[in-house]
């Protein structure tokens, strides 16, 4: 018997500023067990978030920590992550409800449970309730599963990524302001002679270095004479290194690397262990990389930066639009420093919380980002 946990959900790519994750909380049937009371973290208009639910994501957050983050990098990486679950969960709950203004629902779970079906080989709706009876699952907790595991990333493509535009003038614009950040490195290829001081001394290898740029500039092959006299590795395939980089090498054999002719055979460099002798064999000088070259890396960079502008913008609205209430035992993280809701001693001594405003959805009522069958967004 298949597991639900195996199968594939349509999914929407992540957004870097949330941490959008499935959880499903399985509702105790039948009248005759006692009723739970939990401890509510959050209340967003009439939907809460309670104790359990943080929990539960919490632990999903350190499972997925430790199996993608290596060892070194895991407890930094999961106290932030874990700072920011009730930030995170009030922000899935108020896209979840910004949904019902901008899609017909409906529709919506339709898409999601077509696709779902047709990934997993599920043919008709009465295996689909199978599956489900065999996992607990009721439709509805079904239904709240595929919702929470696309709705936010939908409505922040509809609502914020689907808005941002590039204009070529704003592209020439930031391509002139940031010209020395399309500026490629330099790069050489060089034949080396390297003679080393230990063993003979420095007067004898400064000696034998002169000597060997002699027979060099006389016209003996570099090759053959990198074979007979050098005593780096390099001398096995006729002293040739590279290509390096500009800033790869050391700064004497860089600066020479780099002014000499390609051909010319340079002065012996003095080094801390020895002598080097060089010759550039092809060179291509730094340069800053055409418009042309570089439009559609500059589009991303200016798109990625609005869209991060917009979404905190966007998301800043849905908190001062709807009522946020936060119980004060959990304001912490990115909640700590107080923001767009009250707290539930707020709402006990007679404060004023923020409350519903007039919500402009932006976008028609019933509209789907989801293509419809017959037919496209």
């Amino acid at each position: 018997m298949r597991s639900i946990m195996n199968l594939s959900f349509p999914q929407c790519a992540r957004c870097g500023l949330l941490a959008v994750a499935v959880t499903v909380t399985l509702t105790a049937a039948g009248a005759a067990r006692a009723e739970i009371i939990e401890e509510i973290a959050a209340r967003i208009n009439n939907a809460v978030i309670v104790r359990s639910e943080m929990q539960m994501r919490r632990m999903q957050i350190a499972r997925q920590i430790e199996a993608e983050v290596p060892p070194g990098e895991r407890e930094t990486v999961l106290e932030e992550a874990q700072d920011r679950v009730l930030f995170d969960m009030i922000n899935e709950e108020l896209l979840l409800q910004q949904a019902k203004l901008n899609f017909d629902m409906e529709k919506y779970f339709d898409n999601l449970k077509r696709e779902f079906m047709e990934k997993n080989n599920i043919t008709s709706d009465a295996d689909l309730t199978l599956l489900l009876d065999n996992e607990g699952l009721t439709l509805d907790e079904f239904r709240r599963l595929l919702l929470r595991s696309n709705v936010p990333q939908d409505v922040l493509q509809f609502e914020v990524a689907r808005r941002l535009a590039v204009s070529g003038q704003e592209i020439a614009d930031h391509y002139a302001a940031n010209l020395e950040s399309f500026r490629t490195r330099g790069e050489v290829t060089l034949r080396e002679i390297v003679i080393l001081s230990a063993g003979r001394g420095e007067a004898a290898a400064a000696e034998r270095a002169a000597a060997t740029v002699a027979r060099l500039r006389a016209g003996e092959d570099f090759a053959t004479v990198a074979a007979e006299i050098s005593e780096a590795p390099s001398r096995e395939n006729g002293g040739q290194v590279g290509p390096f980089q500009s800033g790869d090498l050391a700064p004497r054999l860089e600066e020479s690397a780099f002014a000499m002719p390609v051909g010319e055979i340079g002065e012996a460099i003095a080094t801390s262990y020895g002598y080097h002798i060089l010759q550039v064999v092809t060179r291509t000088p730094s340069a800053i990389r055409p418009l042309e070259e570089v439009e559609a890396e500059v589009e991303n960079t200016l798109r990625q930066e609005k869209y991060t502008r917009d979404l905190e913008v966007f998301l800043g609205r849905l908190w001062r639009e709807n009522q946020v209430v936060l119980n004060p035992r959990y304001a912490t993280g990115k909640l700590a420093d107080g923001g767009p809701y009250a707290t539930l001693e707020e709402l006990l001594t007679g404060g004023d919380p923020l409350g519903p405003q007039e919500a402009g959805s932006g976008a028609a009522n019933g509209e789907s980002p989801r293509p419809q069958e017959g037919g496209g967004q």
